[in-house]
């Protein structure tokens, strides 16, 4: 049976606000008030699609997003954290500038899905476990439709590698709905976000 996934992006932080990269840093994160606020609309907006489960990355701000949306929906909720934002190493948590001084090269890392960040993970090693996640959720999750709870980098690097497509960005709470069919392993883009310009990449599975 085909499965339908609504992959949204956790609700602002309060690192998100001051404009500090996450990934996977140790300290965990909550979402502001206008991060629970931006979870409820997105509940909201995905009422009339019939989602009957919710699973989320074992971080905290996706963790808080799902969970509100699945009380809102009144569904279950579980945690995988294959679905977890990129490990970027000794980058995790430093702002910009910061990165600049650590590791100059590091927007190389997401231009290049092959290149991992310092200590941390590459795009395409986020690409492959996040489609694992999902293949594994659709085999074992019964209902048709599911909701997934993740991060914009983790989003964006998995439509990149699965359909050739970069988006410009995943905004907190926006979503995308693919299908995939456990019995083919066949990924299809129903509704993406707008794609950044003049990009094409290899795709390796």
């Amino acid at each position: 049976m085909k499965k339908h996934f609504y992959i949204f992006r956790h609700g602002q932080t309060i690192w998100n606000a001051e404009g500090r990269p996450q990934g996977q840093h140790e300290y965990p994160v909550p979402l502001t008030v206008t991060g629970k606020e931006q979870a409820l609309m997105l509940a909201q907006k995905l009422k009339d699609k019939k989602i009957k489960r919710i699973v989320s990355s074992d971080l905290l701000r996706a963790m808080q997003t799902g969970t509100i949306i699945a009380e809102e929906l009144n569904v279950p909720i579980e945690f995988d954290k294959r679905l977890r934002e990129v490990d970027y190493g000794i980058l995790n948590g430093l702002y910009t500038i910061e990165r600049q001084e650590v590791y100059p090269d590091f927007r190389l890392c997401y231009e290049n899905m092959d290149l991992p960040f310092p200590e941390g993970e590459s795009l395409n090693t986020v690409a492959v476990r996040f489609a694992q996640a999902l293949h594994k959720i659709a085999t074992d999750v019964p209902h048709r439709i599911i909701g997934i709870s993740s991060h914009g980098h983790a989003i964006t690097a998995f439509i990149a590698k699965t359909f050739n497509y970069k988006m410009q960005r995943v905004d907190n709470c926006d979503y995308v709905h693919i299908t995939y069919d456990p019995a083919k392993a066949v990924f299809e883009a129903i509704e993406l976000l707008p794609e950044r310009a003049e990009f094409a990449i290899t795709v390796n599975y």
